[in-house]
Order: structure tokens, then sequence, then C-alpha cells
């Protein structure tokens, strides 16, 4: 099933998520709480990795810590992410521990989609989670429209030859 025929999902769908975070500890907090609310988990250490899962795996949704030594920083996963177009529409919440403010605004510059400060909270996690997995399937649906529009448009020009 290609990208305009897949079904529309709603943000209770099961996901596909990437955990990206250096500390293991971290990324099993963020897989267990993501599991329980019955999504799929993939996780990675580095930022490489996190590039070549996401290109692989296609997730709905990243979460990408900034700091990552050695390699590629999260800020730099992001822009590769933004600059693929495999990769571009994937939505990415950056979780770090660095001073805010500046992480923030680094990380909309690089693309990302939103932010979560480190310590999480688990219940943020989740509403952010939700909310960015609700924004994905309206950016799939409008895809989806737009390719059953233009096969309409196709059909109607071929039908007036």
């Amino acid at each position: 099933m290609d990208e305009t025929t897949r079904p529309a999902s709603s943000p209770s769908r099961r996901a596909k998520i990437l955990v990206v975070d250096d500390e293991a500890v971290i990324r099993d907090l963020e897989t267990q709480i993501l599991e329980s609310l019955g999504h799929e988990v993939l996780q990675s250490a580095t930022g490489e990795e996190a590039l070549r899962m996401a290109r692989e795996h296609r997730p709905d949704l990243i979460l990408l810590d900034i700091l990552m030594p050695p390699g590629l920083t999260g800020i730099q996963v992001c822009n590769e992410l933004r600059a693929d177009k495999r990769t571009r529409d994937i939505r990415v919440i950056v979780v770090t521990g660095i001073e805010p403010k500046h992480a923030l605004e680094e990380s909309i510059i690089a693309g990302a989609d939103d932010f979560l400060a480190k310590p999480i909270s688990p219940v943020e996690l989740i509403v952010r989670v939700r909310s960015m997995l609700r924004v994905r399937n309206i950016h799939d649906e409008e895809k989806r429209l737009e390719a059953y529009l233009r096969s309409l448009k196709e059909l109607r020009r071929s039908s007036e030859k």
C-alpha cells in the first residue's frame, strides 16, 4: 500500500516511534511509556543509526535527544531528516537536558516540530506524542485527498479526449 492509499488513521492507532538517545535508561523509560499506549517503538543510541533507521523504517514520529556523543548531534540529525525527501515529513520532538531557551531556538531552526526538556514528565510526553500524531494524521489525510483530487482531474481530462 503506498502513501496515497494508506488508510486514514487516528491518534489512537498504533504508531511507529523512533526513540533516539545515547542514554539507555532514557530510551527504555520513553519506550515503556510509549509501548503502554500501544505504539511500536524502535530505539537508536546514535545520530547515524537514527538516520539509517528513519530512512529504513519511516516512523510516524521521532523523539530525538540533542546531545549524543560521539558523532552527529540531534540538531544535525534533524537537519538531515528535513533535507531528505524520504524523511522530511516525519514529525520530530527534540528531547534535551541542555538549557531550554538555547535548545528550543536551535531545534526550531533545524526543523523540529516540538520540544521537551529533561527530566521528562510522562504525562507531558504522552500529551506531546498524541499531539504530534494528530498533526501527522492530518497531514497524511491531506496528502491522500490531494492525490485523490489529482486522479479525478486526470480521469476527467482523459474522458474529455
